[in-house]
């Protein structure tokens, strides 16, 4: 995990109001900086060609102007509305965080998805004639990926989320040949309340049950581990996808 690491929740169509979105992306913000262990994160909004947006208010009614000019005028209701943030950490490290919800369409994805990045950290040689250069430090937040995920899915009452790098991404995906829209297991995963249901007794790992009755769990460190707990969770059932058929927020 020496770059990107990437913490995503999705879930079907629920319609809900630009101020709903606002309370939702509140909770988030202040879960995440709360696992960020007192750290002054500086949120702002994500400005298309700007260096730095304003900082994120505090009221939701505030929120919610801008989240309301985030989804096209004749469709949001439909289709969704769009909000993205910058979050900034005191040694440089940084995240991009973004959020499309509330609309009805079963065939839009709606999903939260918080892009870690490291800042780069000065490391001096102490050996003669070492070099002196710069290397990527840890991206914010990679020691509590866990806790992240759960923040997210606590704040949006997703399907489905994970964690993961571009890396392990592309490894489960090519070993189940699964589209990117499927559910899937990373270093940690999240199931909704009738997925967790069909986790077996024995699987290994930390369970952590959030507030909607969804369960984050440690599904391994290394890619191996991810793969098996992959192969035995869609074994279980429990990582099938929504029909869109049968249109709903979660399984």
């Amino acid at each position: 995990m020496s770059g990107e690491v990437v913490v995503k929740v999705s879930w079907g169509p629920r319609p809900e109001s630009s101020l709903e979105l606002a309370e939702r992306w509140l909770v988030m913000l202040r879960g995440l900086t709360e696992l960020s262990g007192g750290a002054a994160v500086d949120w702002r909004w994500d400005v298309d060609g700007a260096d730095t947006g304003e900082v994120v208010p505090d009221t939701a009614e505030d929120v919610a102007v801008v989240v309301e000019a985030g989804g096209p005028e004749e469709d949001a209701d439909i289709v969704g509305r769009t909000a993205a943030v910058v979050g900034r950490w005191p040694d440089g490290g940084y995240a991009y965080l973004r959020a499309k919800g509330g609309g009805s369409d079963e065939y839009t994805p709606f999903t939260a998805t918080l892009q870690l990045f490291p800042s780069p950290a000065a490391v001096t040689g102490t050996a003669p004639g070492a070099a002196t250069g710069a290397v990527p430090g840890p991206a914010p937040l990679t020691d509590r990926l866990s806790e992240a995920l759960t923040v997210l899915a606590e704040s949006w009452d997703p399907d489905t989320g994970l964690t993961y790098d571009r890396e392990l991404f592309s490894a489960v995906k090519a070993a189940f040949g699964l589209r990117n829209s499927h559910p899937r297991c990373g270093w940690a995963t999240y199931l909704s309340a009738n997925r967790a249901a069909l986790v077996p007794a024995d699987f290994s790992g930390t369970r952590r049950s959030t507030a909607g009755g969804g369960l984050v769990l440690d599904t391994g460190d290394t890619t191996e581990a991810v793969v098996a707990a992959q192969r035995t969770l869609s074994a279980a059932g429990a990582l099938e996808p929504l029909s869109a058929s049968a249109p709903r927020a979660a399984w």
